[in-house]
């Protein structure tokens, strides 16, 4: 393993290596249900190489590469993101580079563990996730960990020429306990 900022029991996830780059921009062009990290740019592994090196300049953002630990293989990213010290509060998202990778549980051993670093080592006592309807998968993987419908925005984001709605999760640090 490369670096392993946290363990898990197939996964560990470790800080971004440039070689992430291009797996990263092909993850943005490719076809997703799912991603909403950076907008509606096209990137290319030159732009991504950038961001993930200013990155840790970054006070508000802390972002992971997910990683087999049968293999070292990166198969996706884990983020907190708009972190609020003084409020303990943010917001976590997750994305896999290939689908092949979705619905086998490293999602959940993935949030599990960023969750572990958000409420024992940020200290914060809440955190946010969204995700665009219809995701199934993702509003499962969710529930899973104990997180609670919050809300819904309606109209964010259109995909194929049809508007989606974006459910709003959250999740206390009690609640994730008591999961």
């Amino acid at each position: 393993m490369r670096n392993p900022a946290m363990i898990g029991e197939r996964i560990f996830l470790r800080p971004f290596e440039v070689d992430d780059a291009q797996l990263l921009a092909e993850a943005m062009h490719a076809e997703s249900e799912t991603f909403m990290g950076r907008g509606r740019r096209l990137e290319s592994p030159m732009t991504v190489e950038q961001w993930m090196r200013t990155m840790y300049d970054e006070t508000d953002e802390v972002c992971f590469a997910i990683c087999l630990r049968q293999s070292d293989e990166c198969i996706g990213l884990i983020a907190i993101d708009h972190i609020d010290l003084i409020n303990r509060t943010a917001e976590t998202g997750t994305r896999f580079h290939n689908p092949e990778y979705r619905g086998r549980g490293y999602g959940t051993e993935a949030k599990h563990l960023i969750l572990e670093y958000a409420f024992h080592r940020l200290h914060l006592e809440r955190v946010v996730s969204f995700v665009f309807e219809p995701n199934t998968r993702s509003v499962a993987a969710l529930e899973k960990q104990g997180y609670q419908t919050a809300g819904r925005i309606k109209y964010d984001d259109v995909k194929d020429g049809v508007i989606r709605d974006m459910l709003v999760f959250d999740l206390t640090y009690d609640e994730w306990l008591a999961a």
